[in-house]
């Protein structure tokens, strides 16, 4: 990424192997996926602090070719998944063990991609942090999108009362697919307002007017939970992924189980041009995957 701004700053370019730090291990990229917040940093959406040129991207799943001195965890070899902030849209990918989860032997490596970033941010959000009970009702905004997928489904583990949730017209027509129990608002054609209120807890994956909308329906013992924005009232709370092997490794072995399902919208080879293309797709239902794979 040569500097911030549109898909152009997206550019092939050679450079070095990553040095390997201690407790890395340098991972050979197999697939990598595109999520919301690559395209909104690159874009300069989430600030502009590291200086440019870098490399982007926050999901990796591949194997590894190298470990650190001091690496315990891991060996040459293994398949394994991880969300860098940074660095994932190469062919190689320096990562602190910590942060690296093993790939189950039945899931794909483009699956374990999909699952790194918002997967796991769900994953944690709702395990965590959320506290759910069986008499909650729970609203999701954005329940076709990758955040909001995963986590309506480690909702529905958790035998809450009612879940809620918004999408678009092709995003509720998958969702009804998918659970008929779910309460599902298109929210073009509806307004959430006027059909749910006193609720529990609510995840907001859109921010702005929703935020500020979703407050009033919200109880007053209620919790809302946003990884997009904050705001003053002591009932938000904002979340943002702490990236976690063992998590990681929890959400792929529900994959594994298939408790979980994970949506693969499109496949294509890793490329500059391909990248700007997925960049540029919005409103998509599912995961949108760049192989390395030949």
């Amino acid at each position: 990424m040569k500097s911030y701004g549109d898909v152009n700053v997206l550019v092939d370019a050679e450079i070095s192997l990553p040095a390997l730090k201690p407790k890395q291990v340098l991972i050979k990229q197999h697939a990598v996926a595109i999520d919301p917040y690559d395209v909104k940093f690159r874009a300069g959406l989430k600030g502009r602090e590291k200086p440019t040129p870098l490399v982007a991207g926050s999901s990796v799943a591949g194997e590894i070719v190298k470990v650190g001195n001091e690496v315990t965890k891991f060996q040459i070899g293994q398949r394994v998944a991880a969300s860098p902030h940074l660095r994932s849209y190469a062919e190689c990918v320096a990562v602190g063990q910590s942060q690296v989860a093993r790939i189950p032997q039945n899931v794909t490596y483009q699956q374990a991609a999909a699952c790194a970033l918002g997967v796991q941010t769900a994953y944690q959000l709702v395990y965590d942090n959320m506290e759910l009970t069986e008499t909650d009702r729970v609203l999701v905004h954005g329940g076709a999108g990758s955040v909001g997928f995963a986590a309506i489904q480690f909702i529905r583990q958790h035998k809450v009362a009612d879940i809620y949730t918004t999408a678009s017209k092709l995003g509720a027509d998958f969702l009804k697919d998918f659970d008929e129990k779910l309460h599902i608002i298109d929210y073009r054609n509806e307004d959430f307002r006027q059909k749910v209120s006193q609720v529990d807890k609510i995840i907001d994956t859109v921010g702005g007017q929703t935020l500020s909308n979703s407050l009033t329906i919200l109880a007053p013992d209620g919790k809302l939970f946003s990884t997009v924005s904050d705001a003053a009232d002591p009932r938000v709370q904002l979340f943002f992924l702490k990236s976690n092997g063992n998590k990681l490794e929890a959400v792929l072995n529900q994959v594994a189980s298939e408790e979980l399902v994970v949506r693969i919208a499109q496949v294509a080879p890793f490329n500059a041009a391909n990248l700007r293309k997925f960049h540029q797709i919005k409103h998509v239902v599912g995961k949108l995957v760049l192989s390395f794979e030949k």
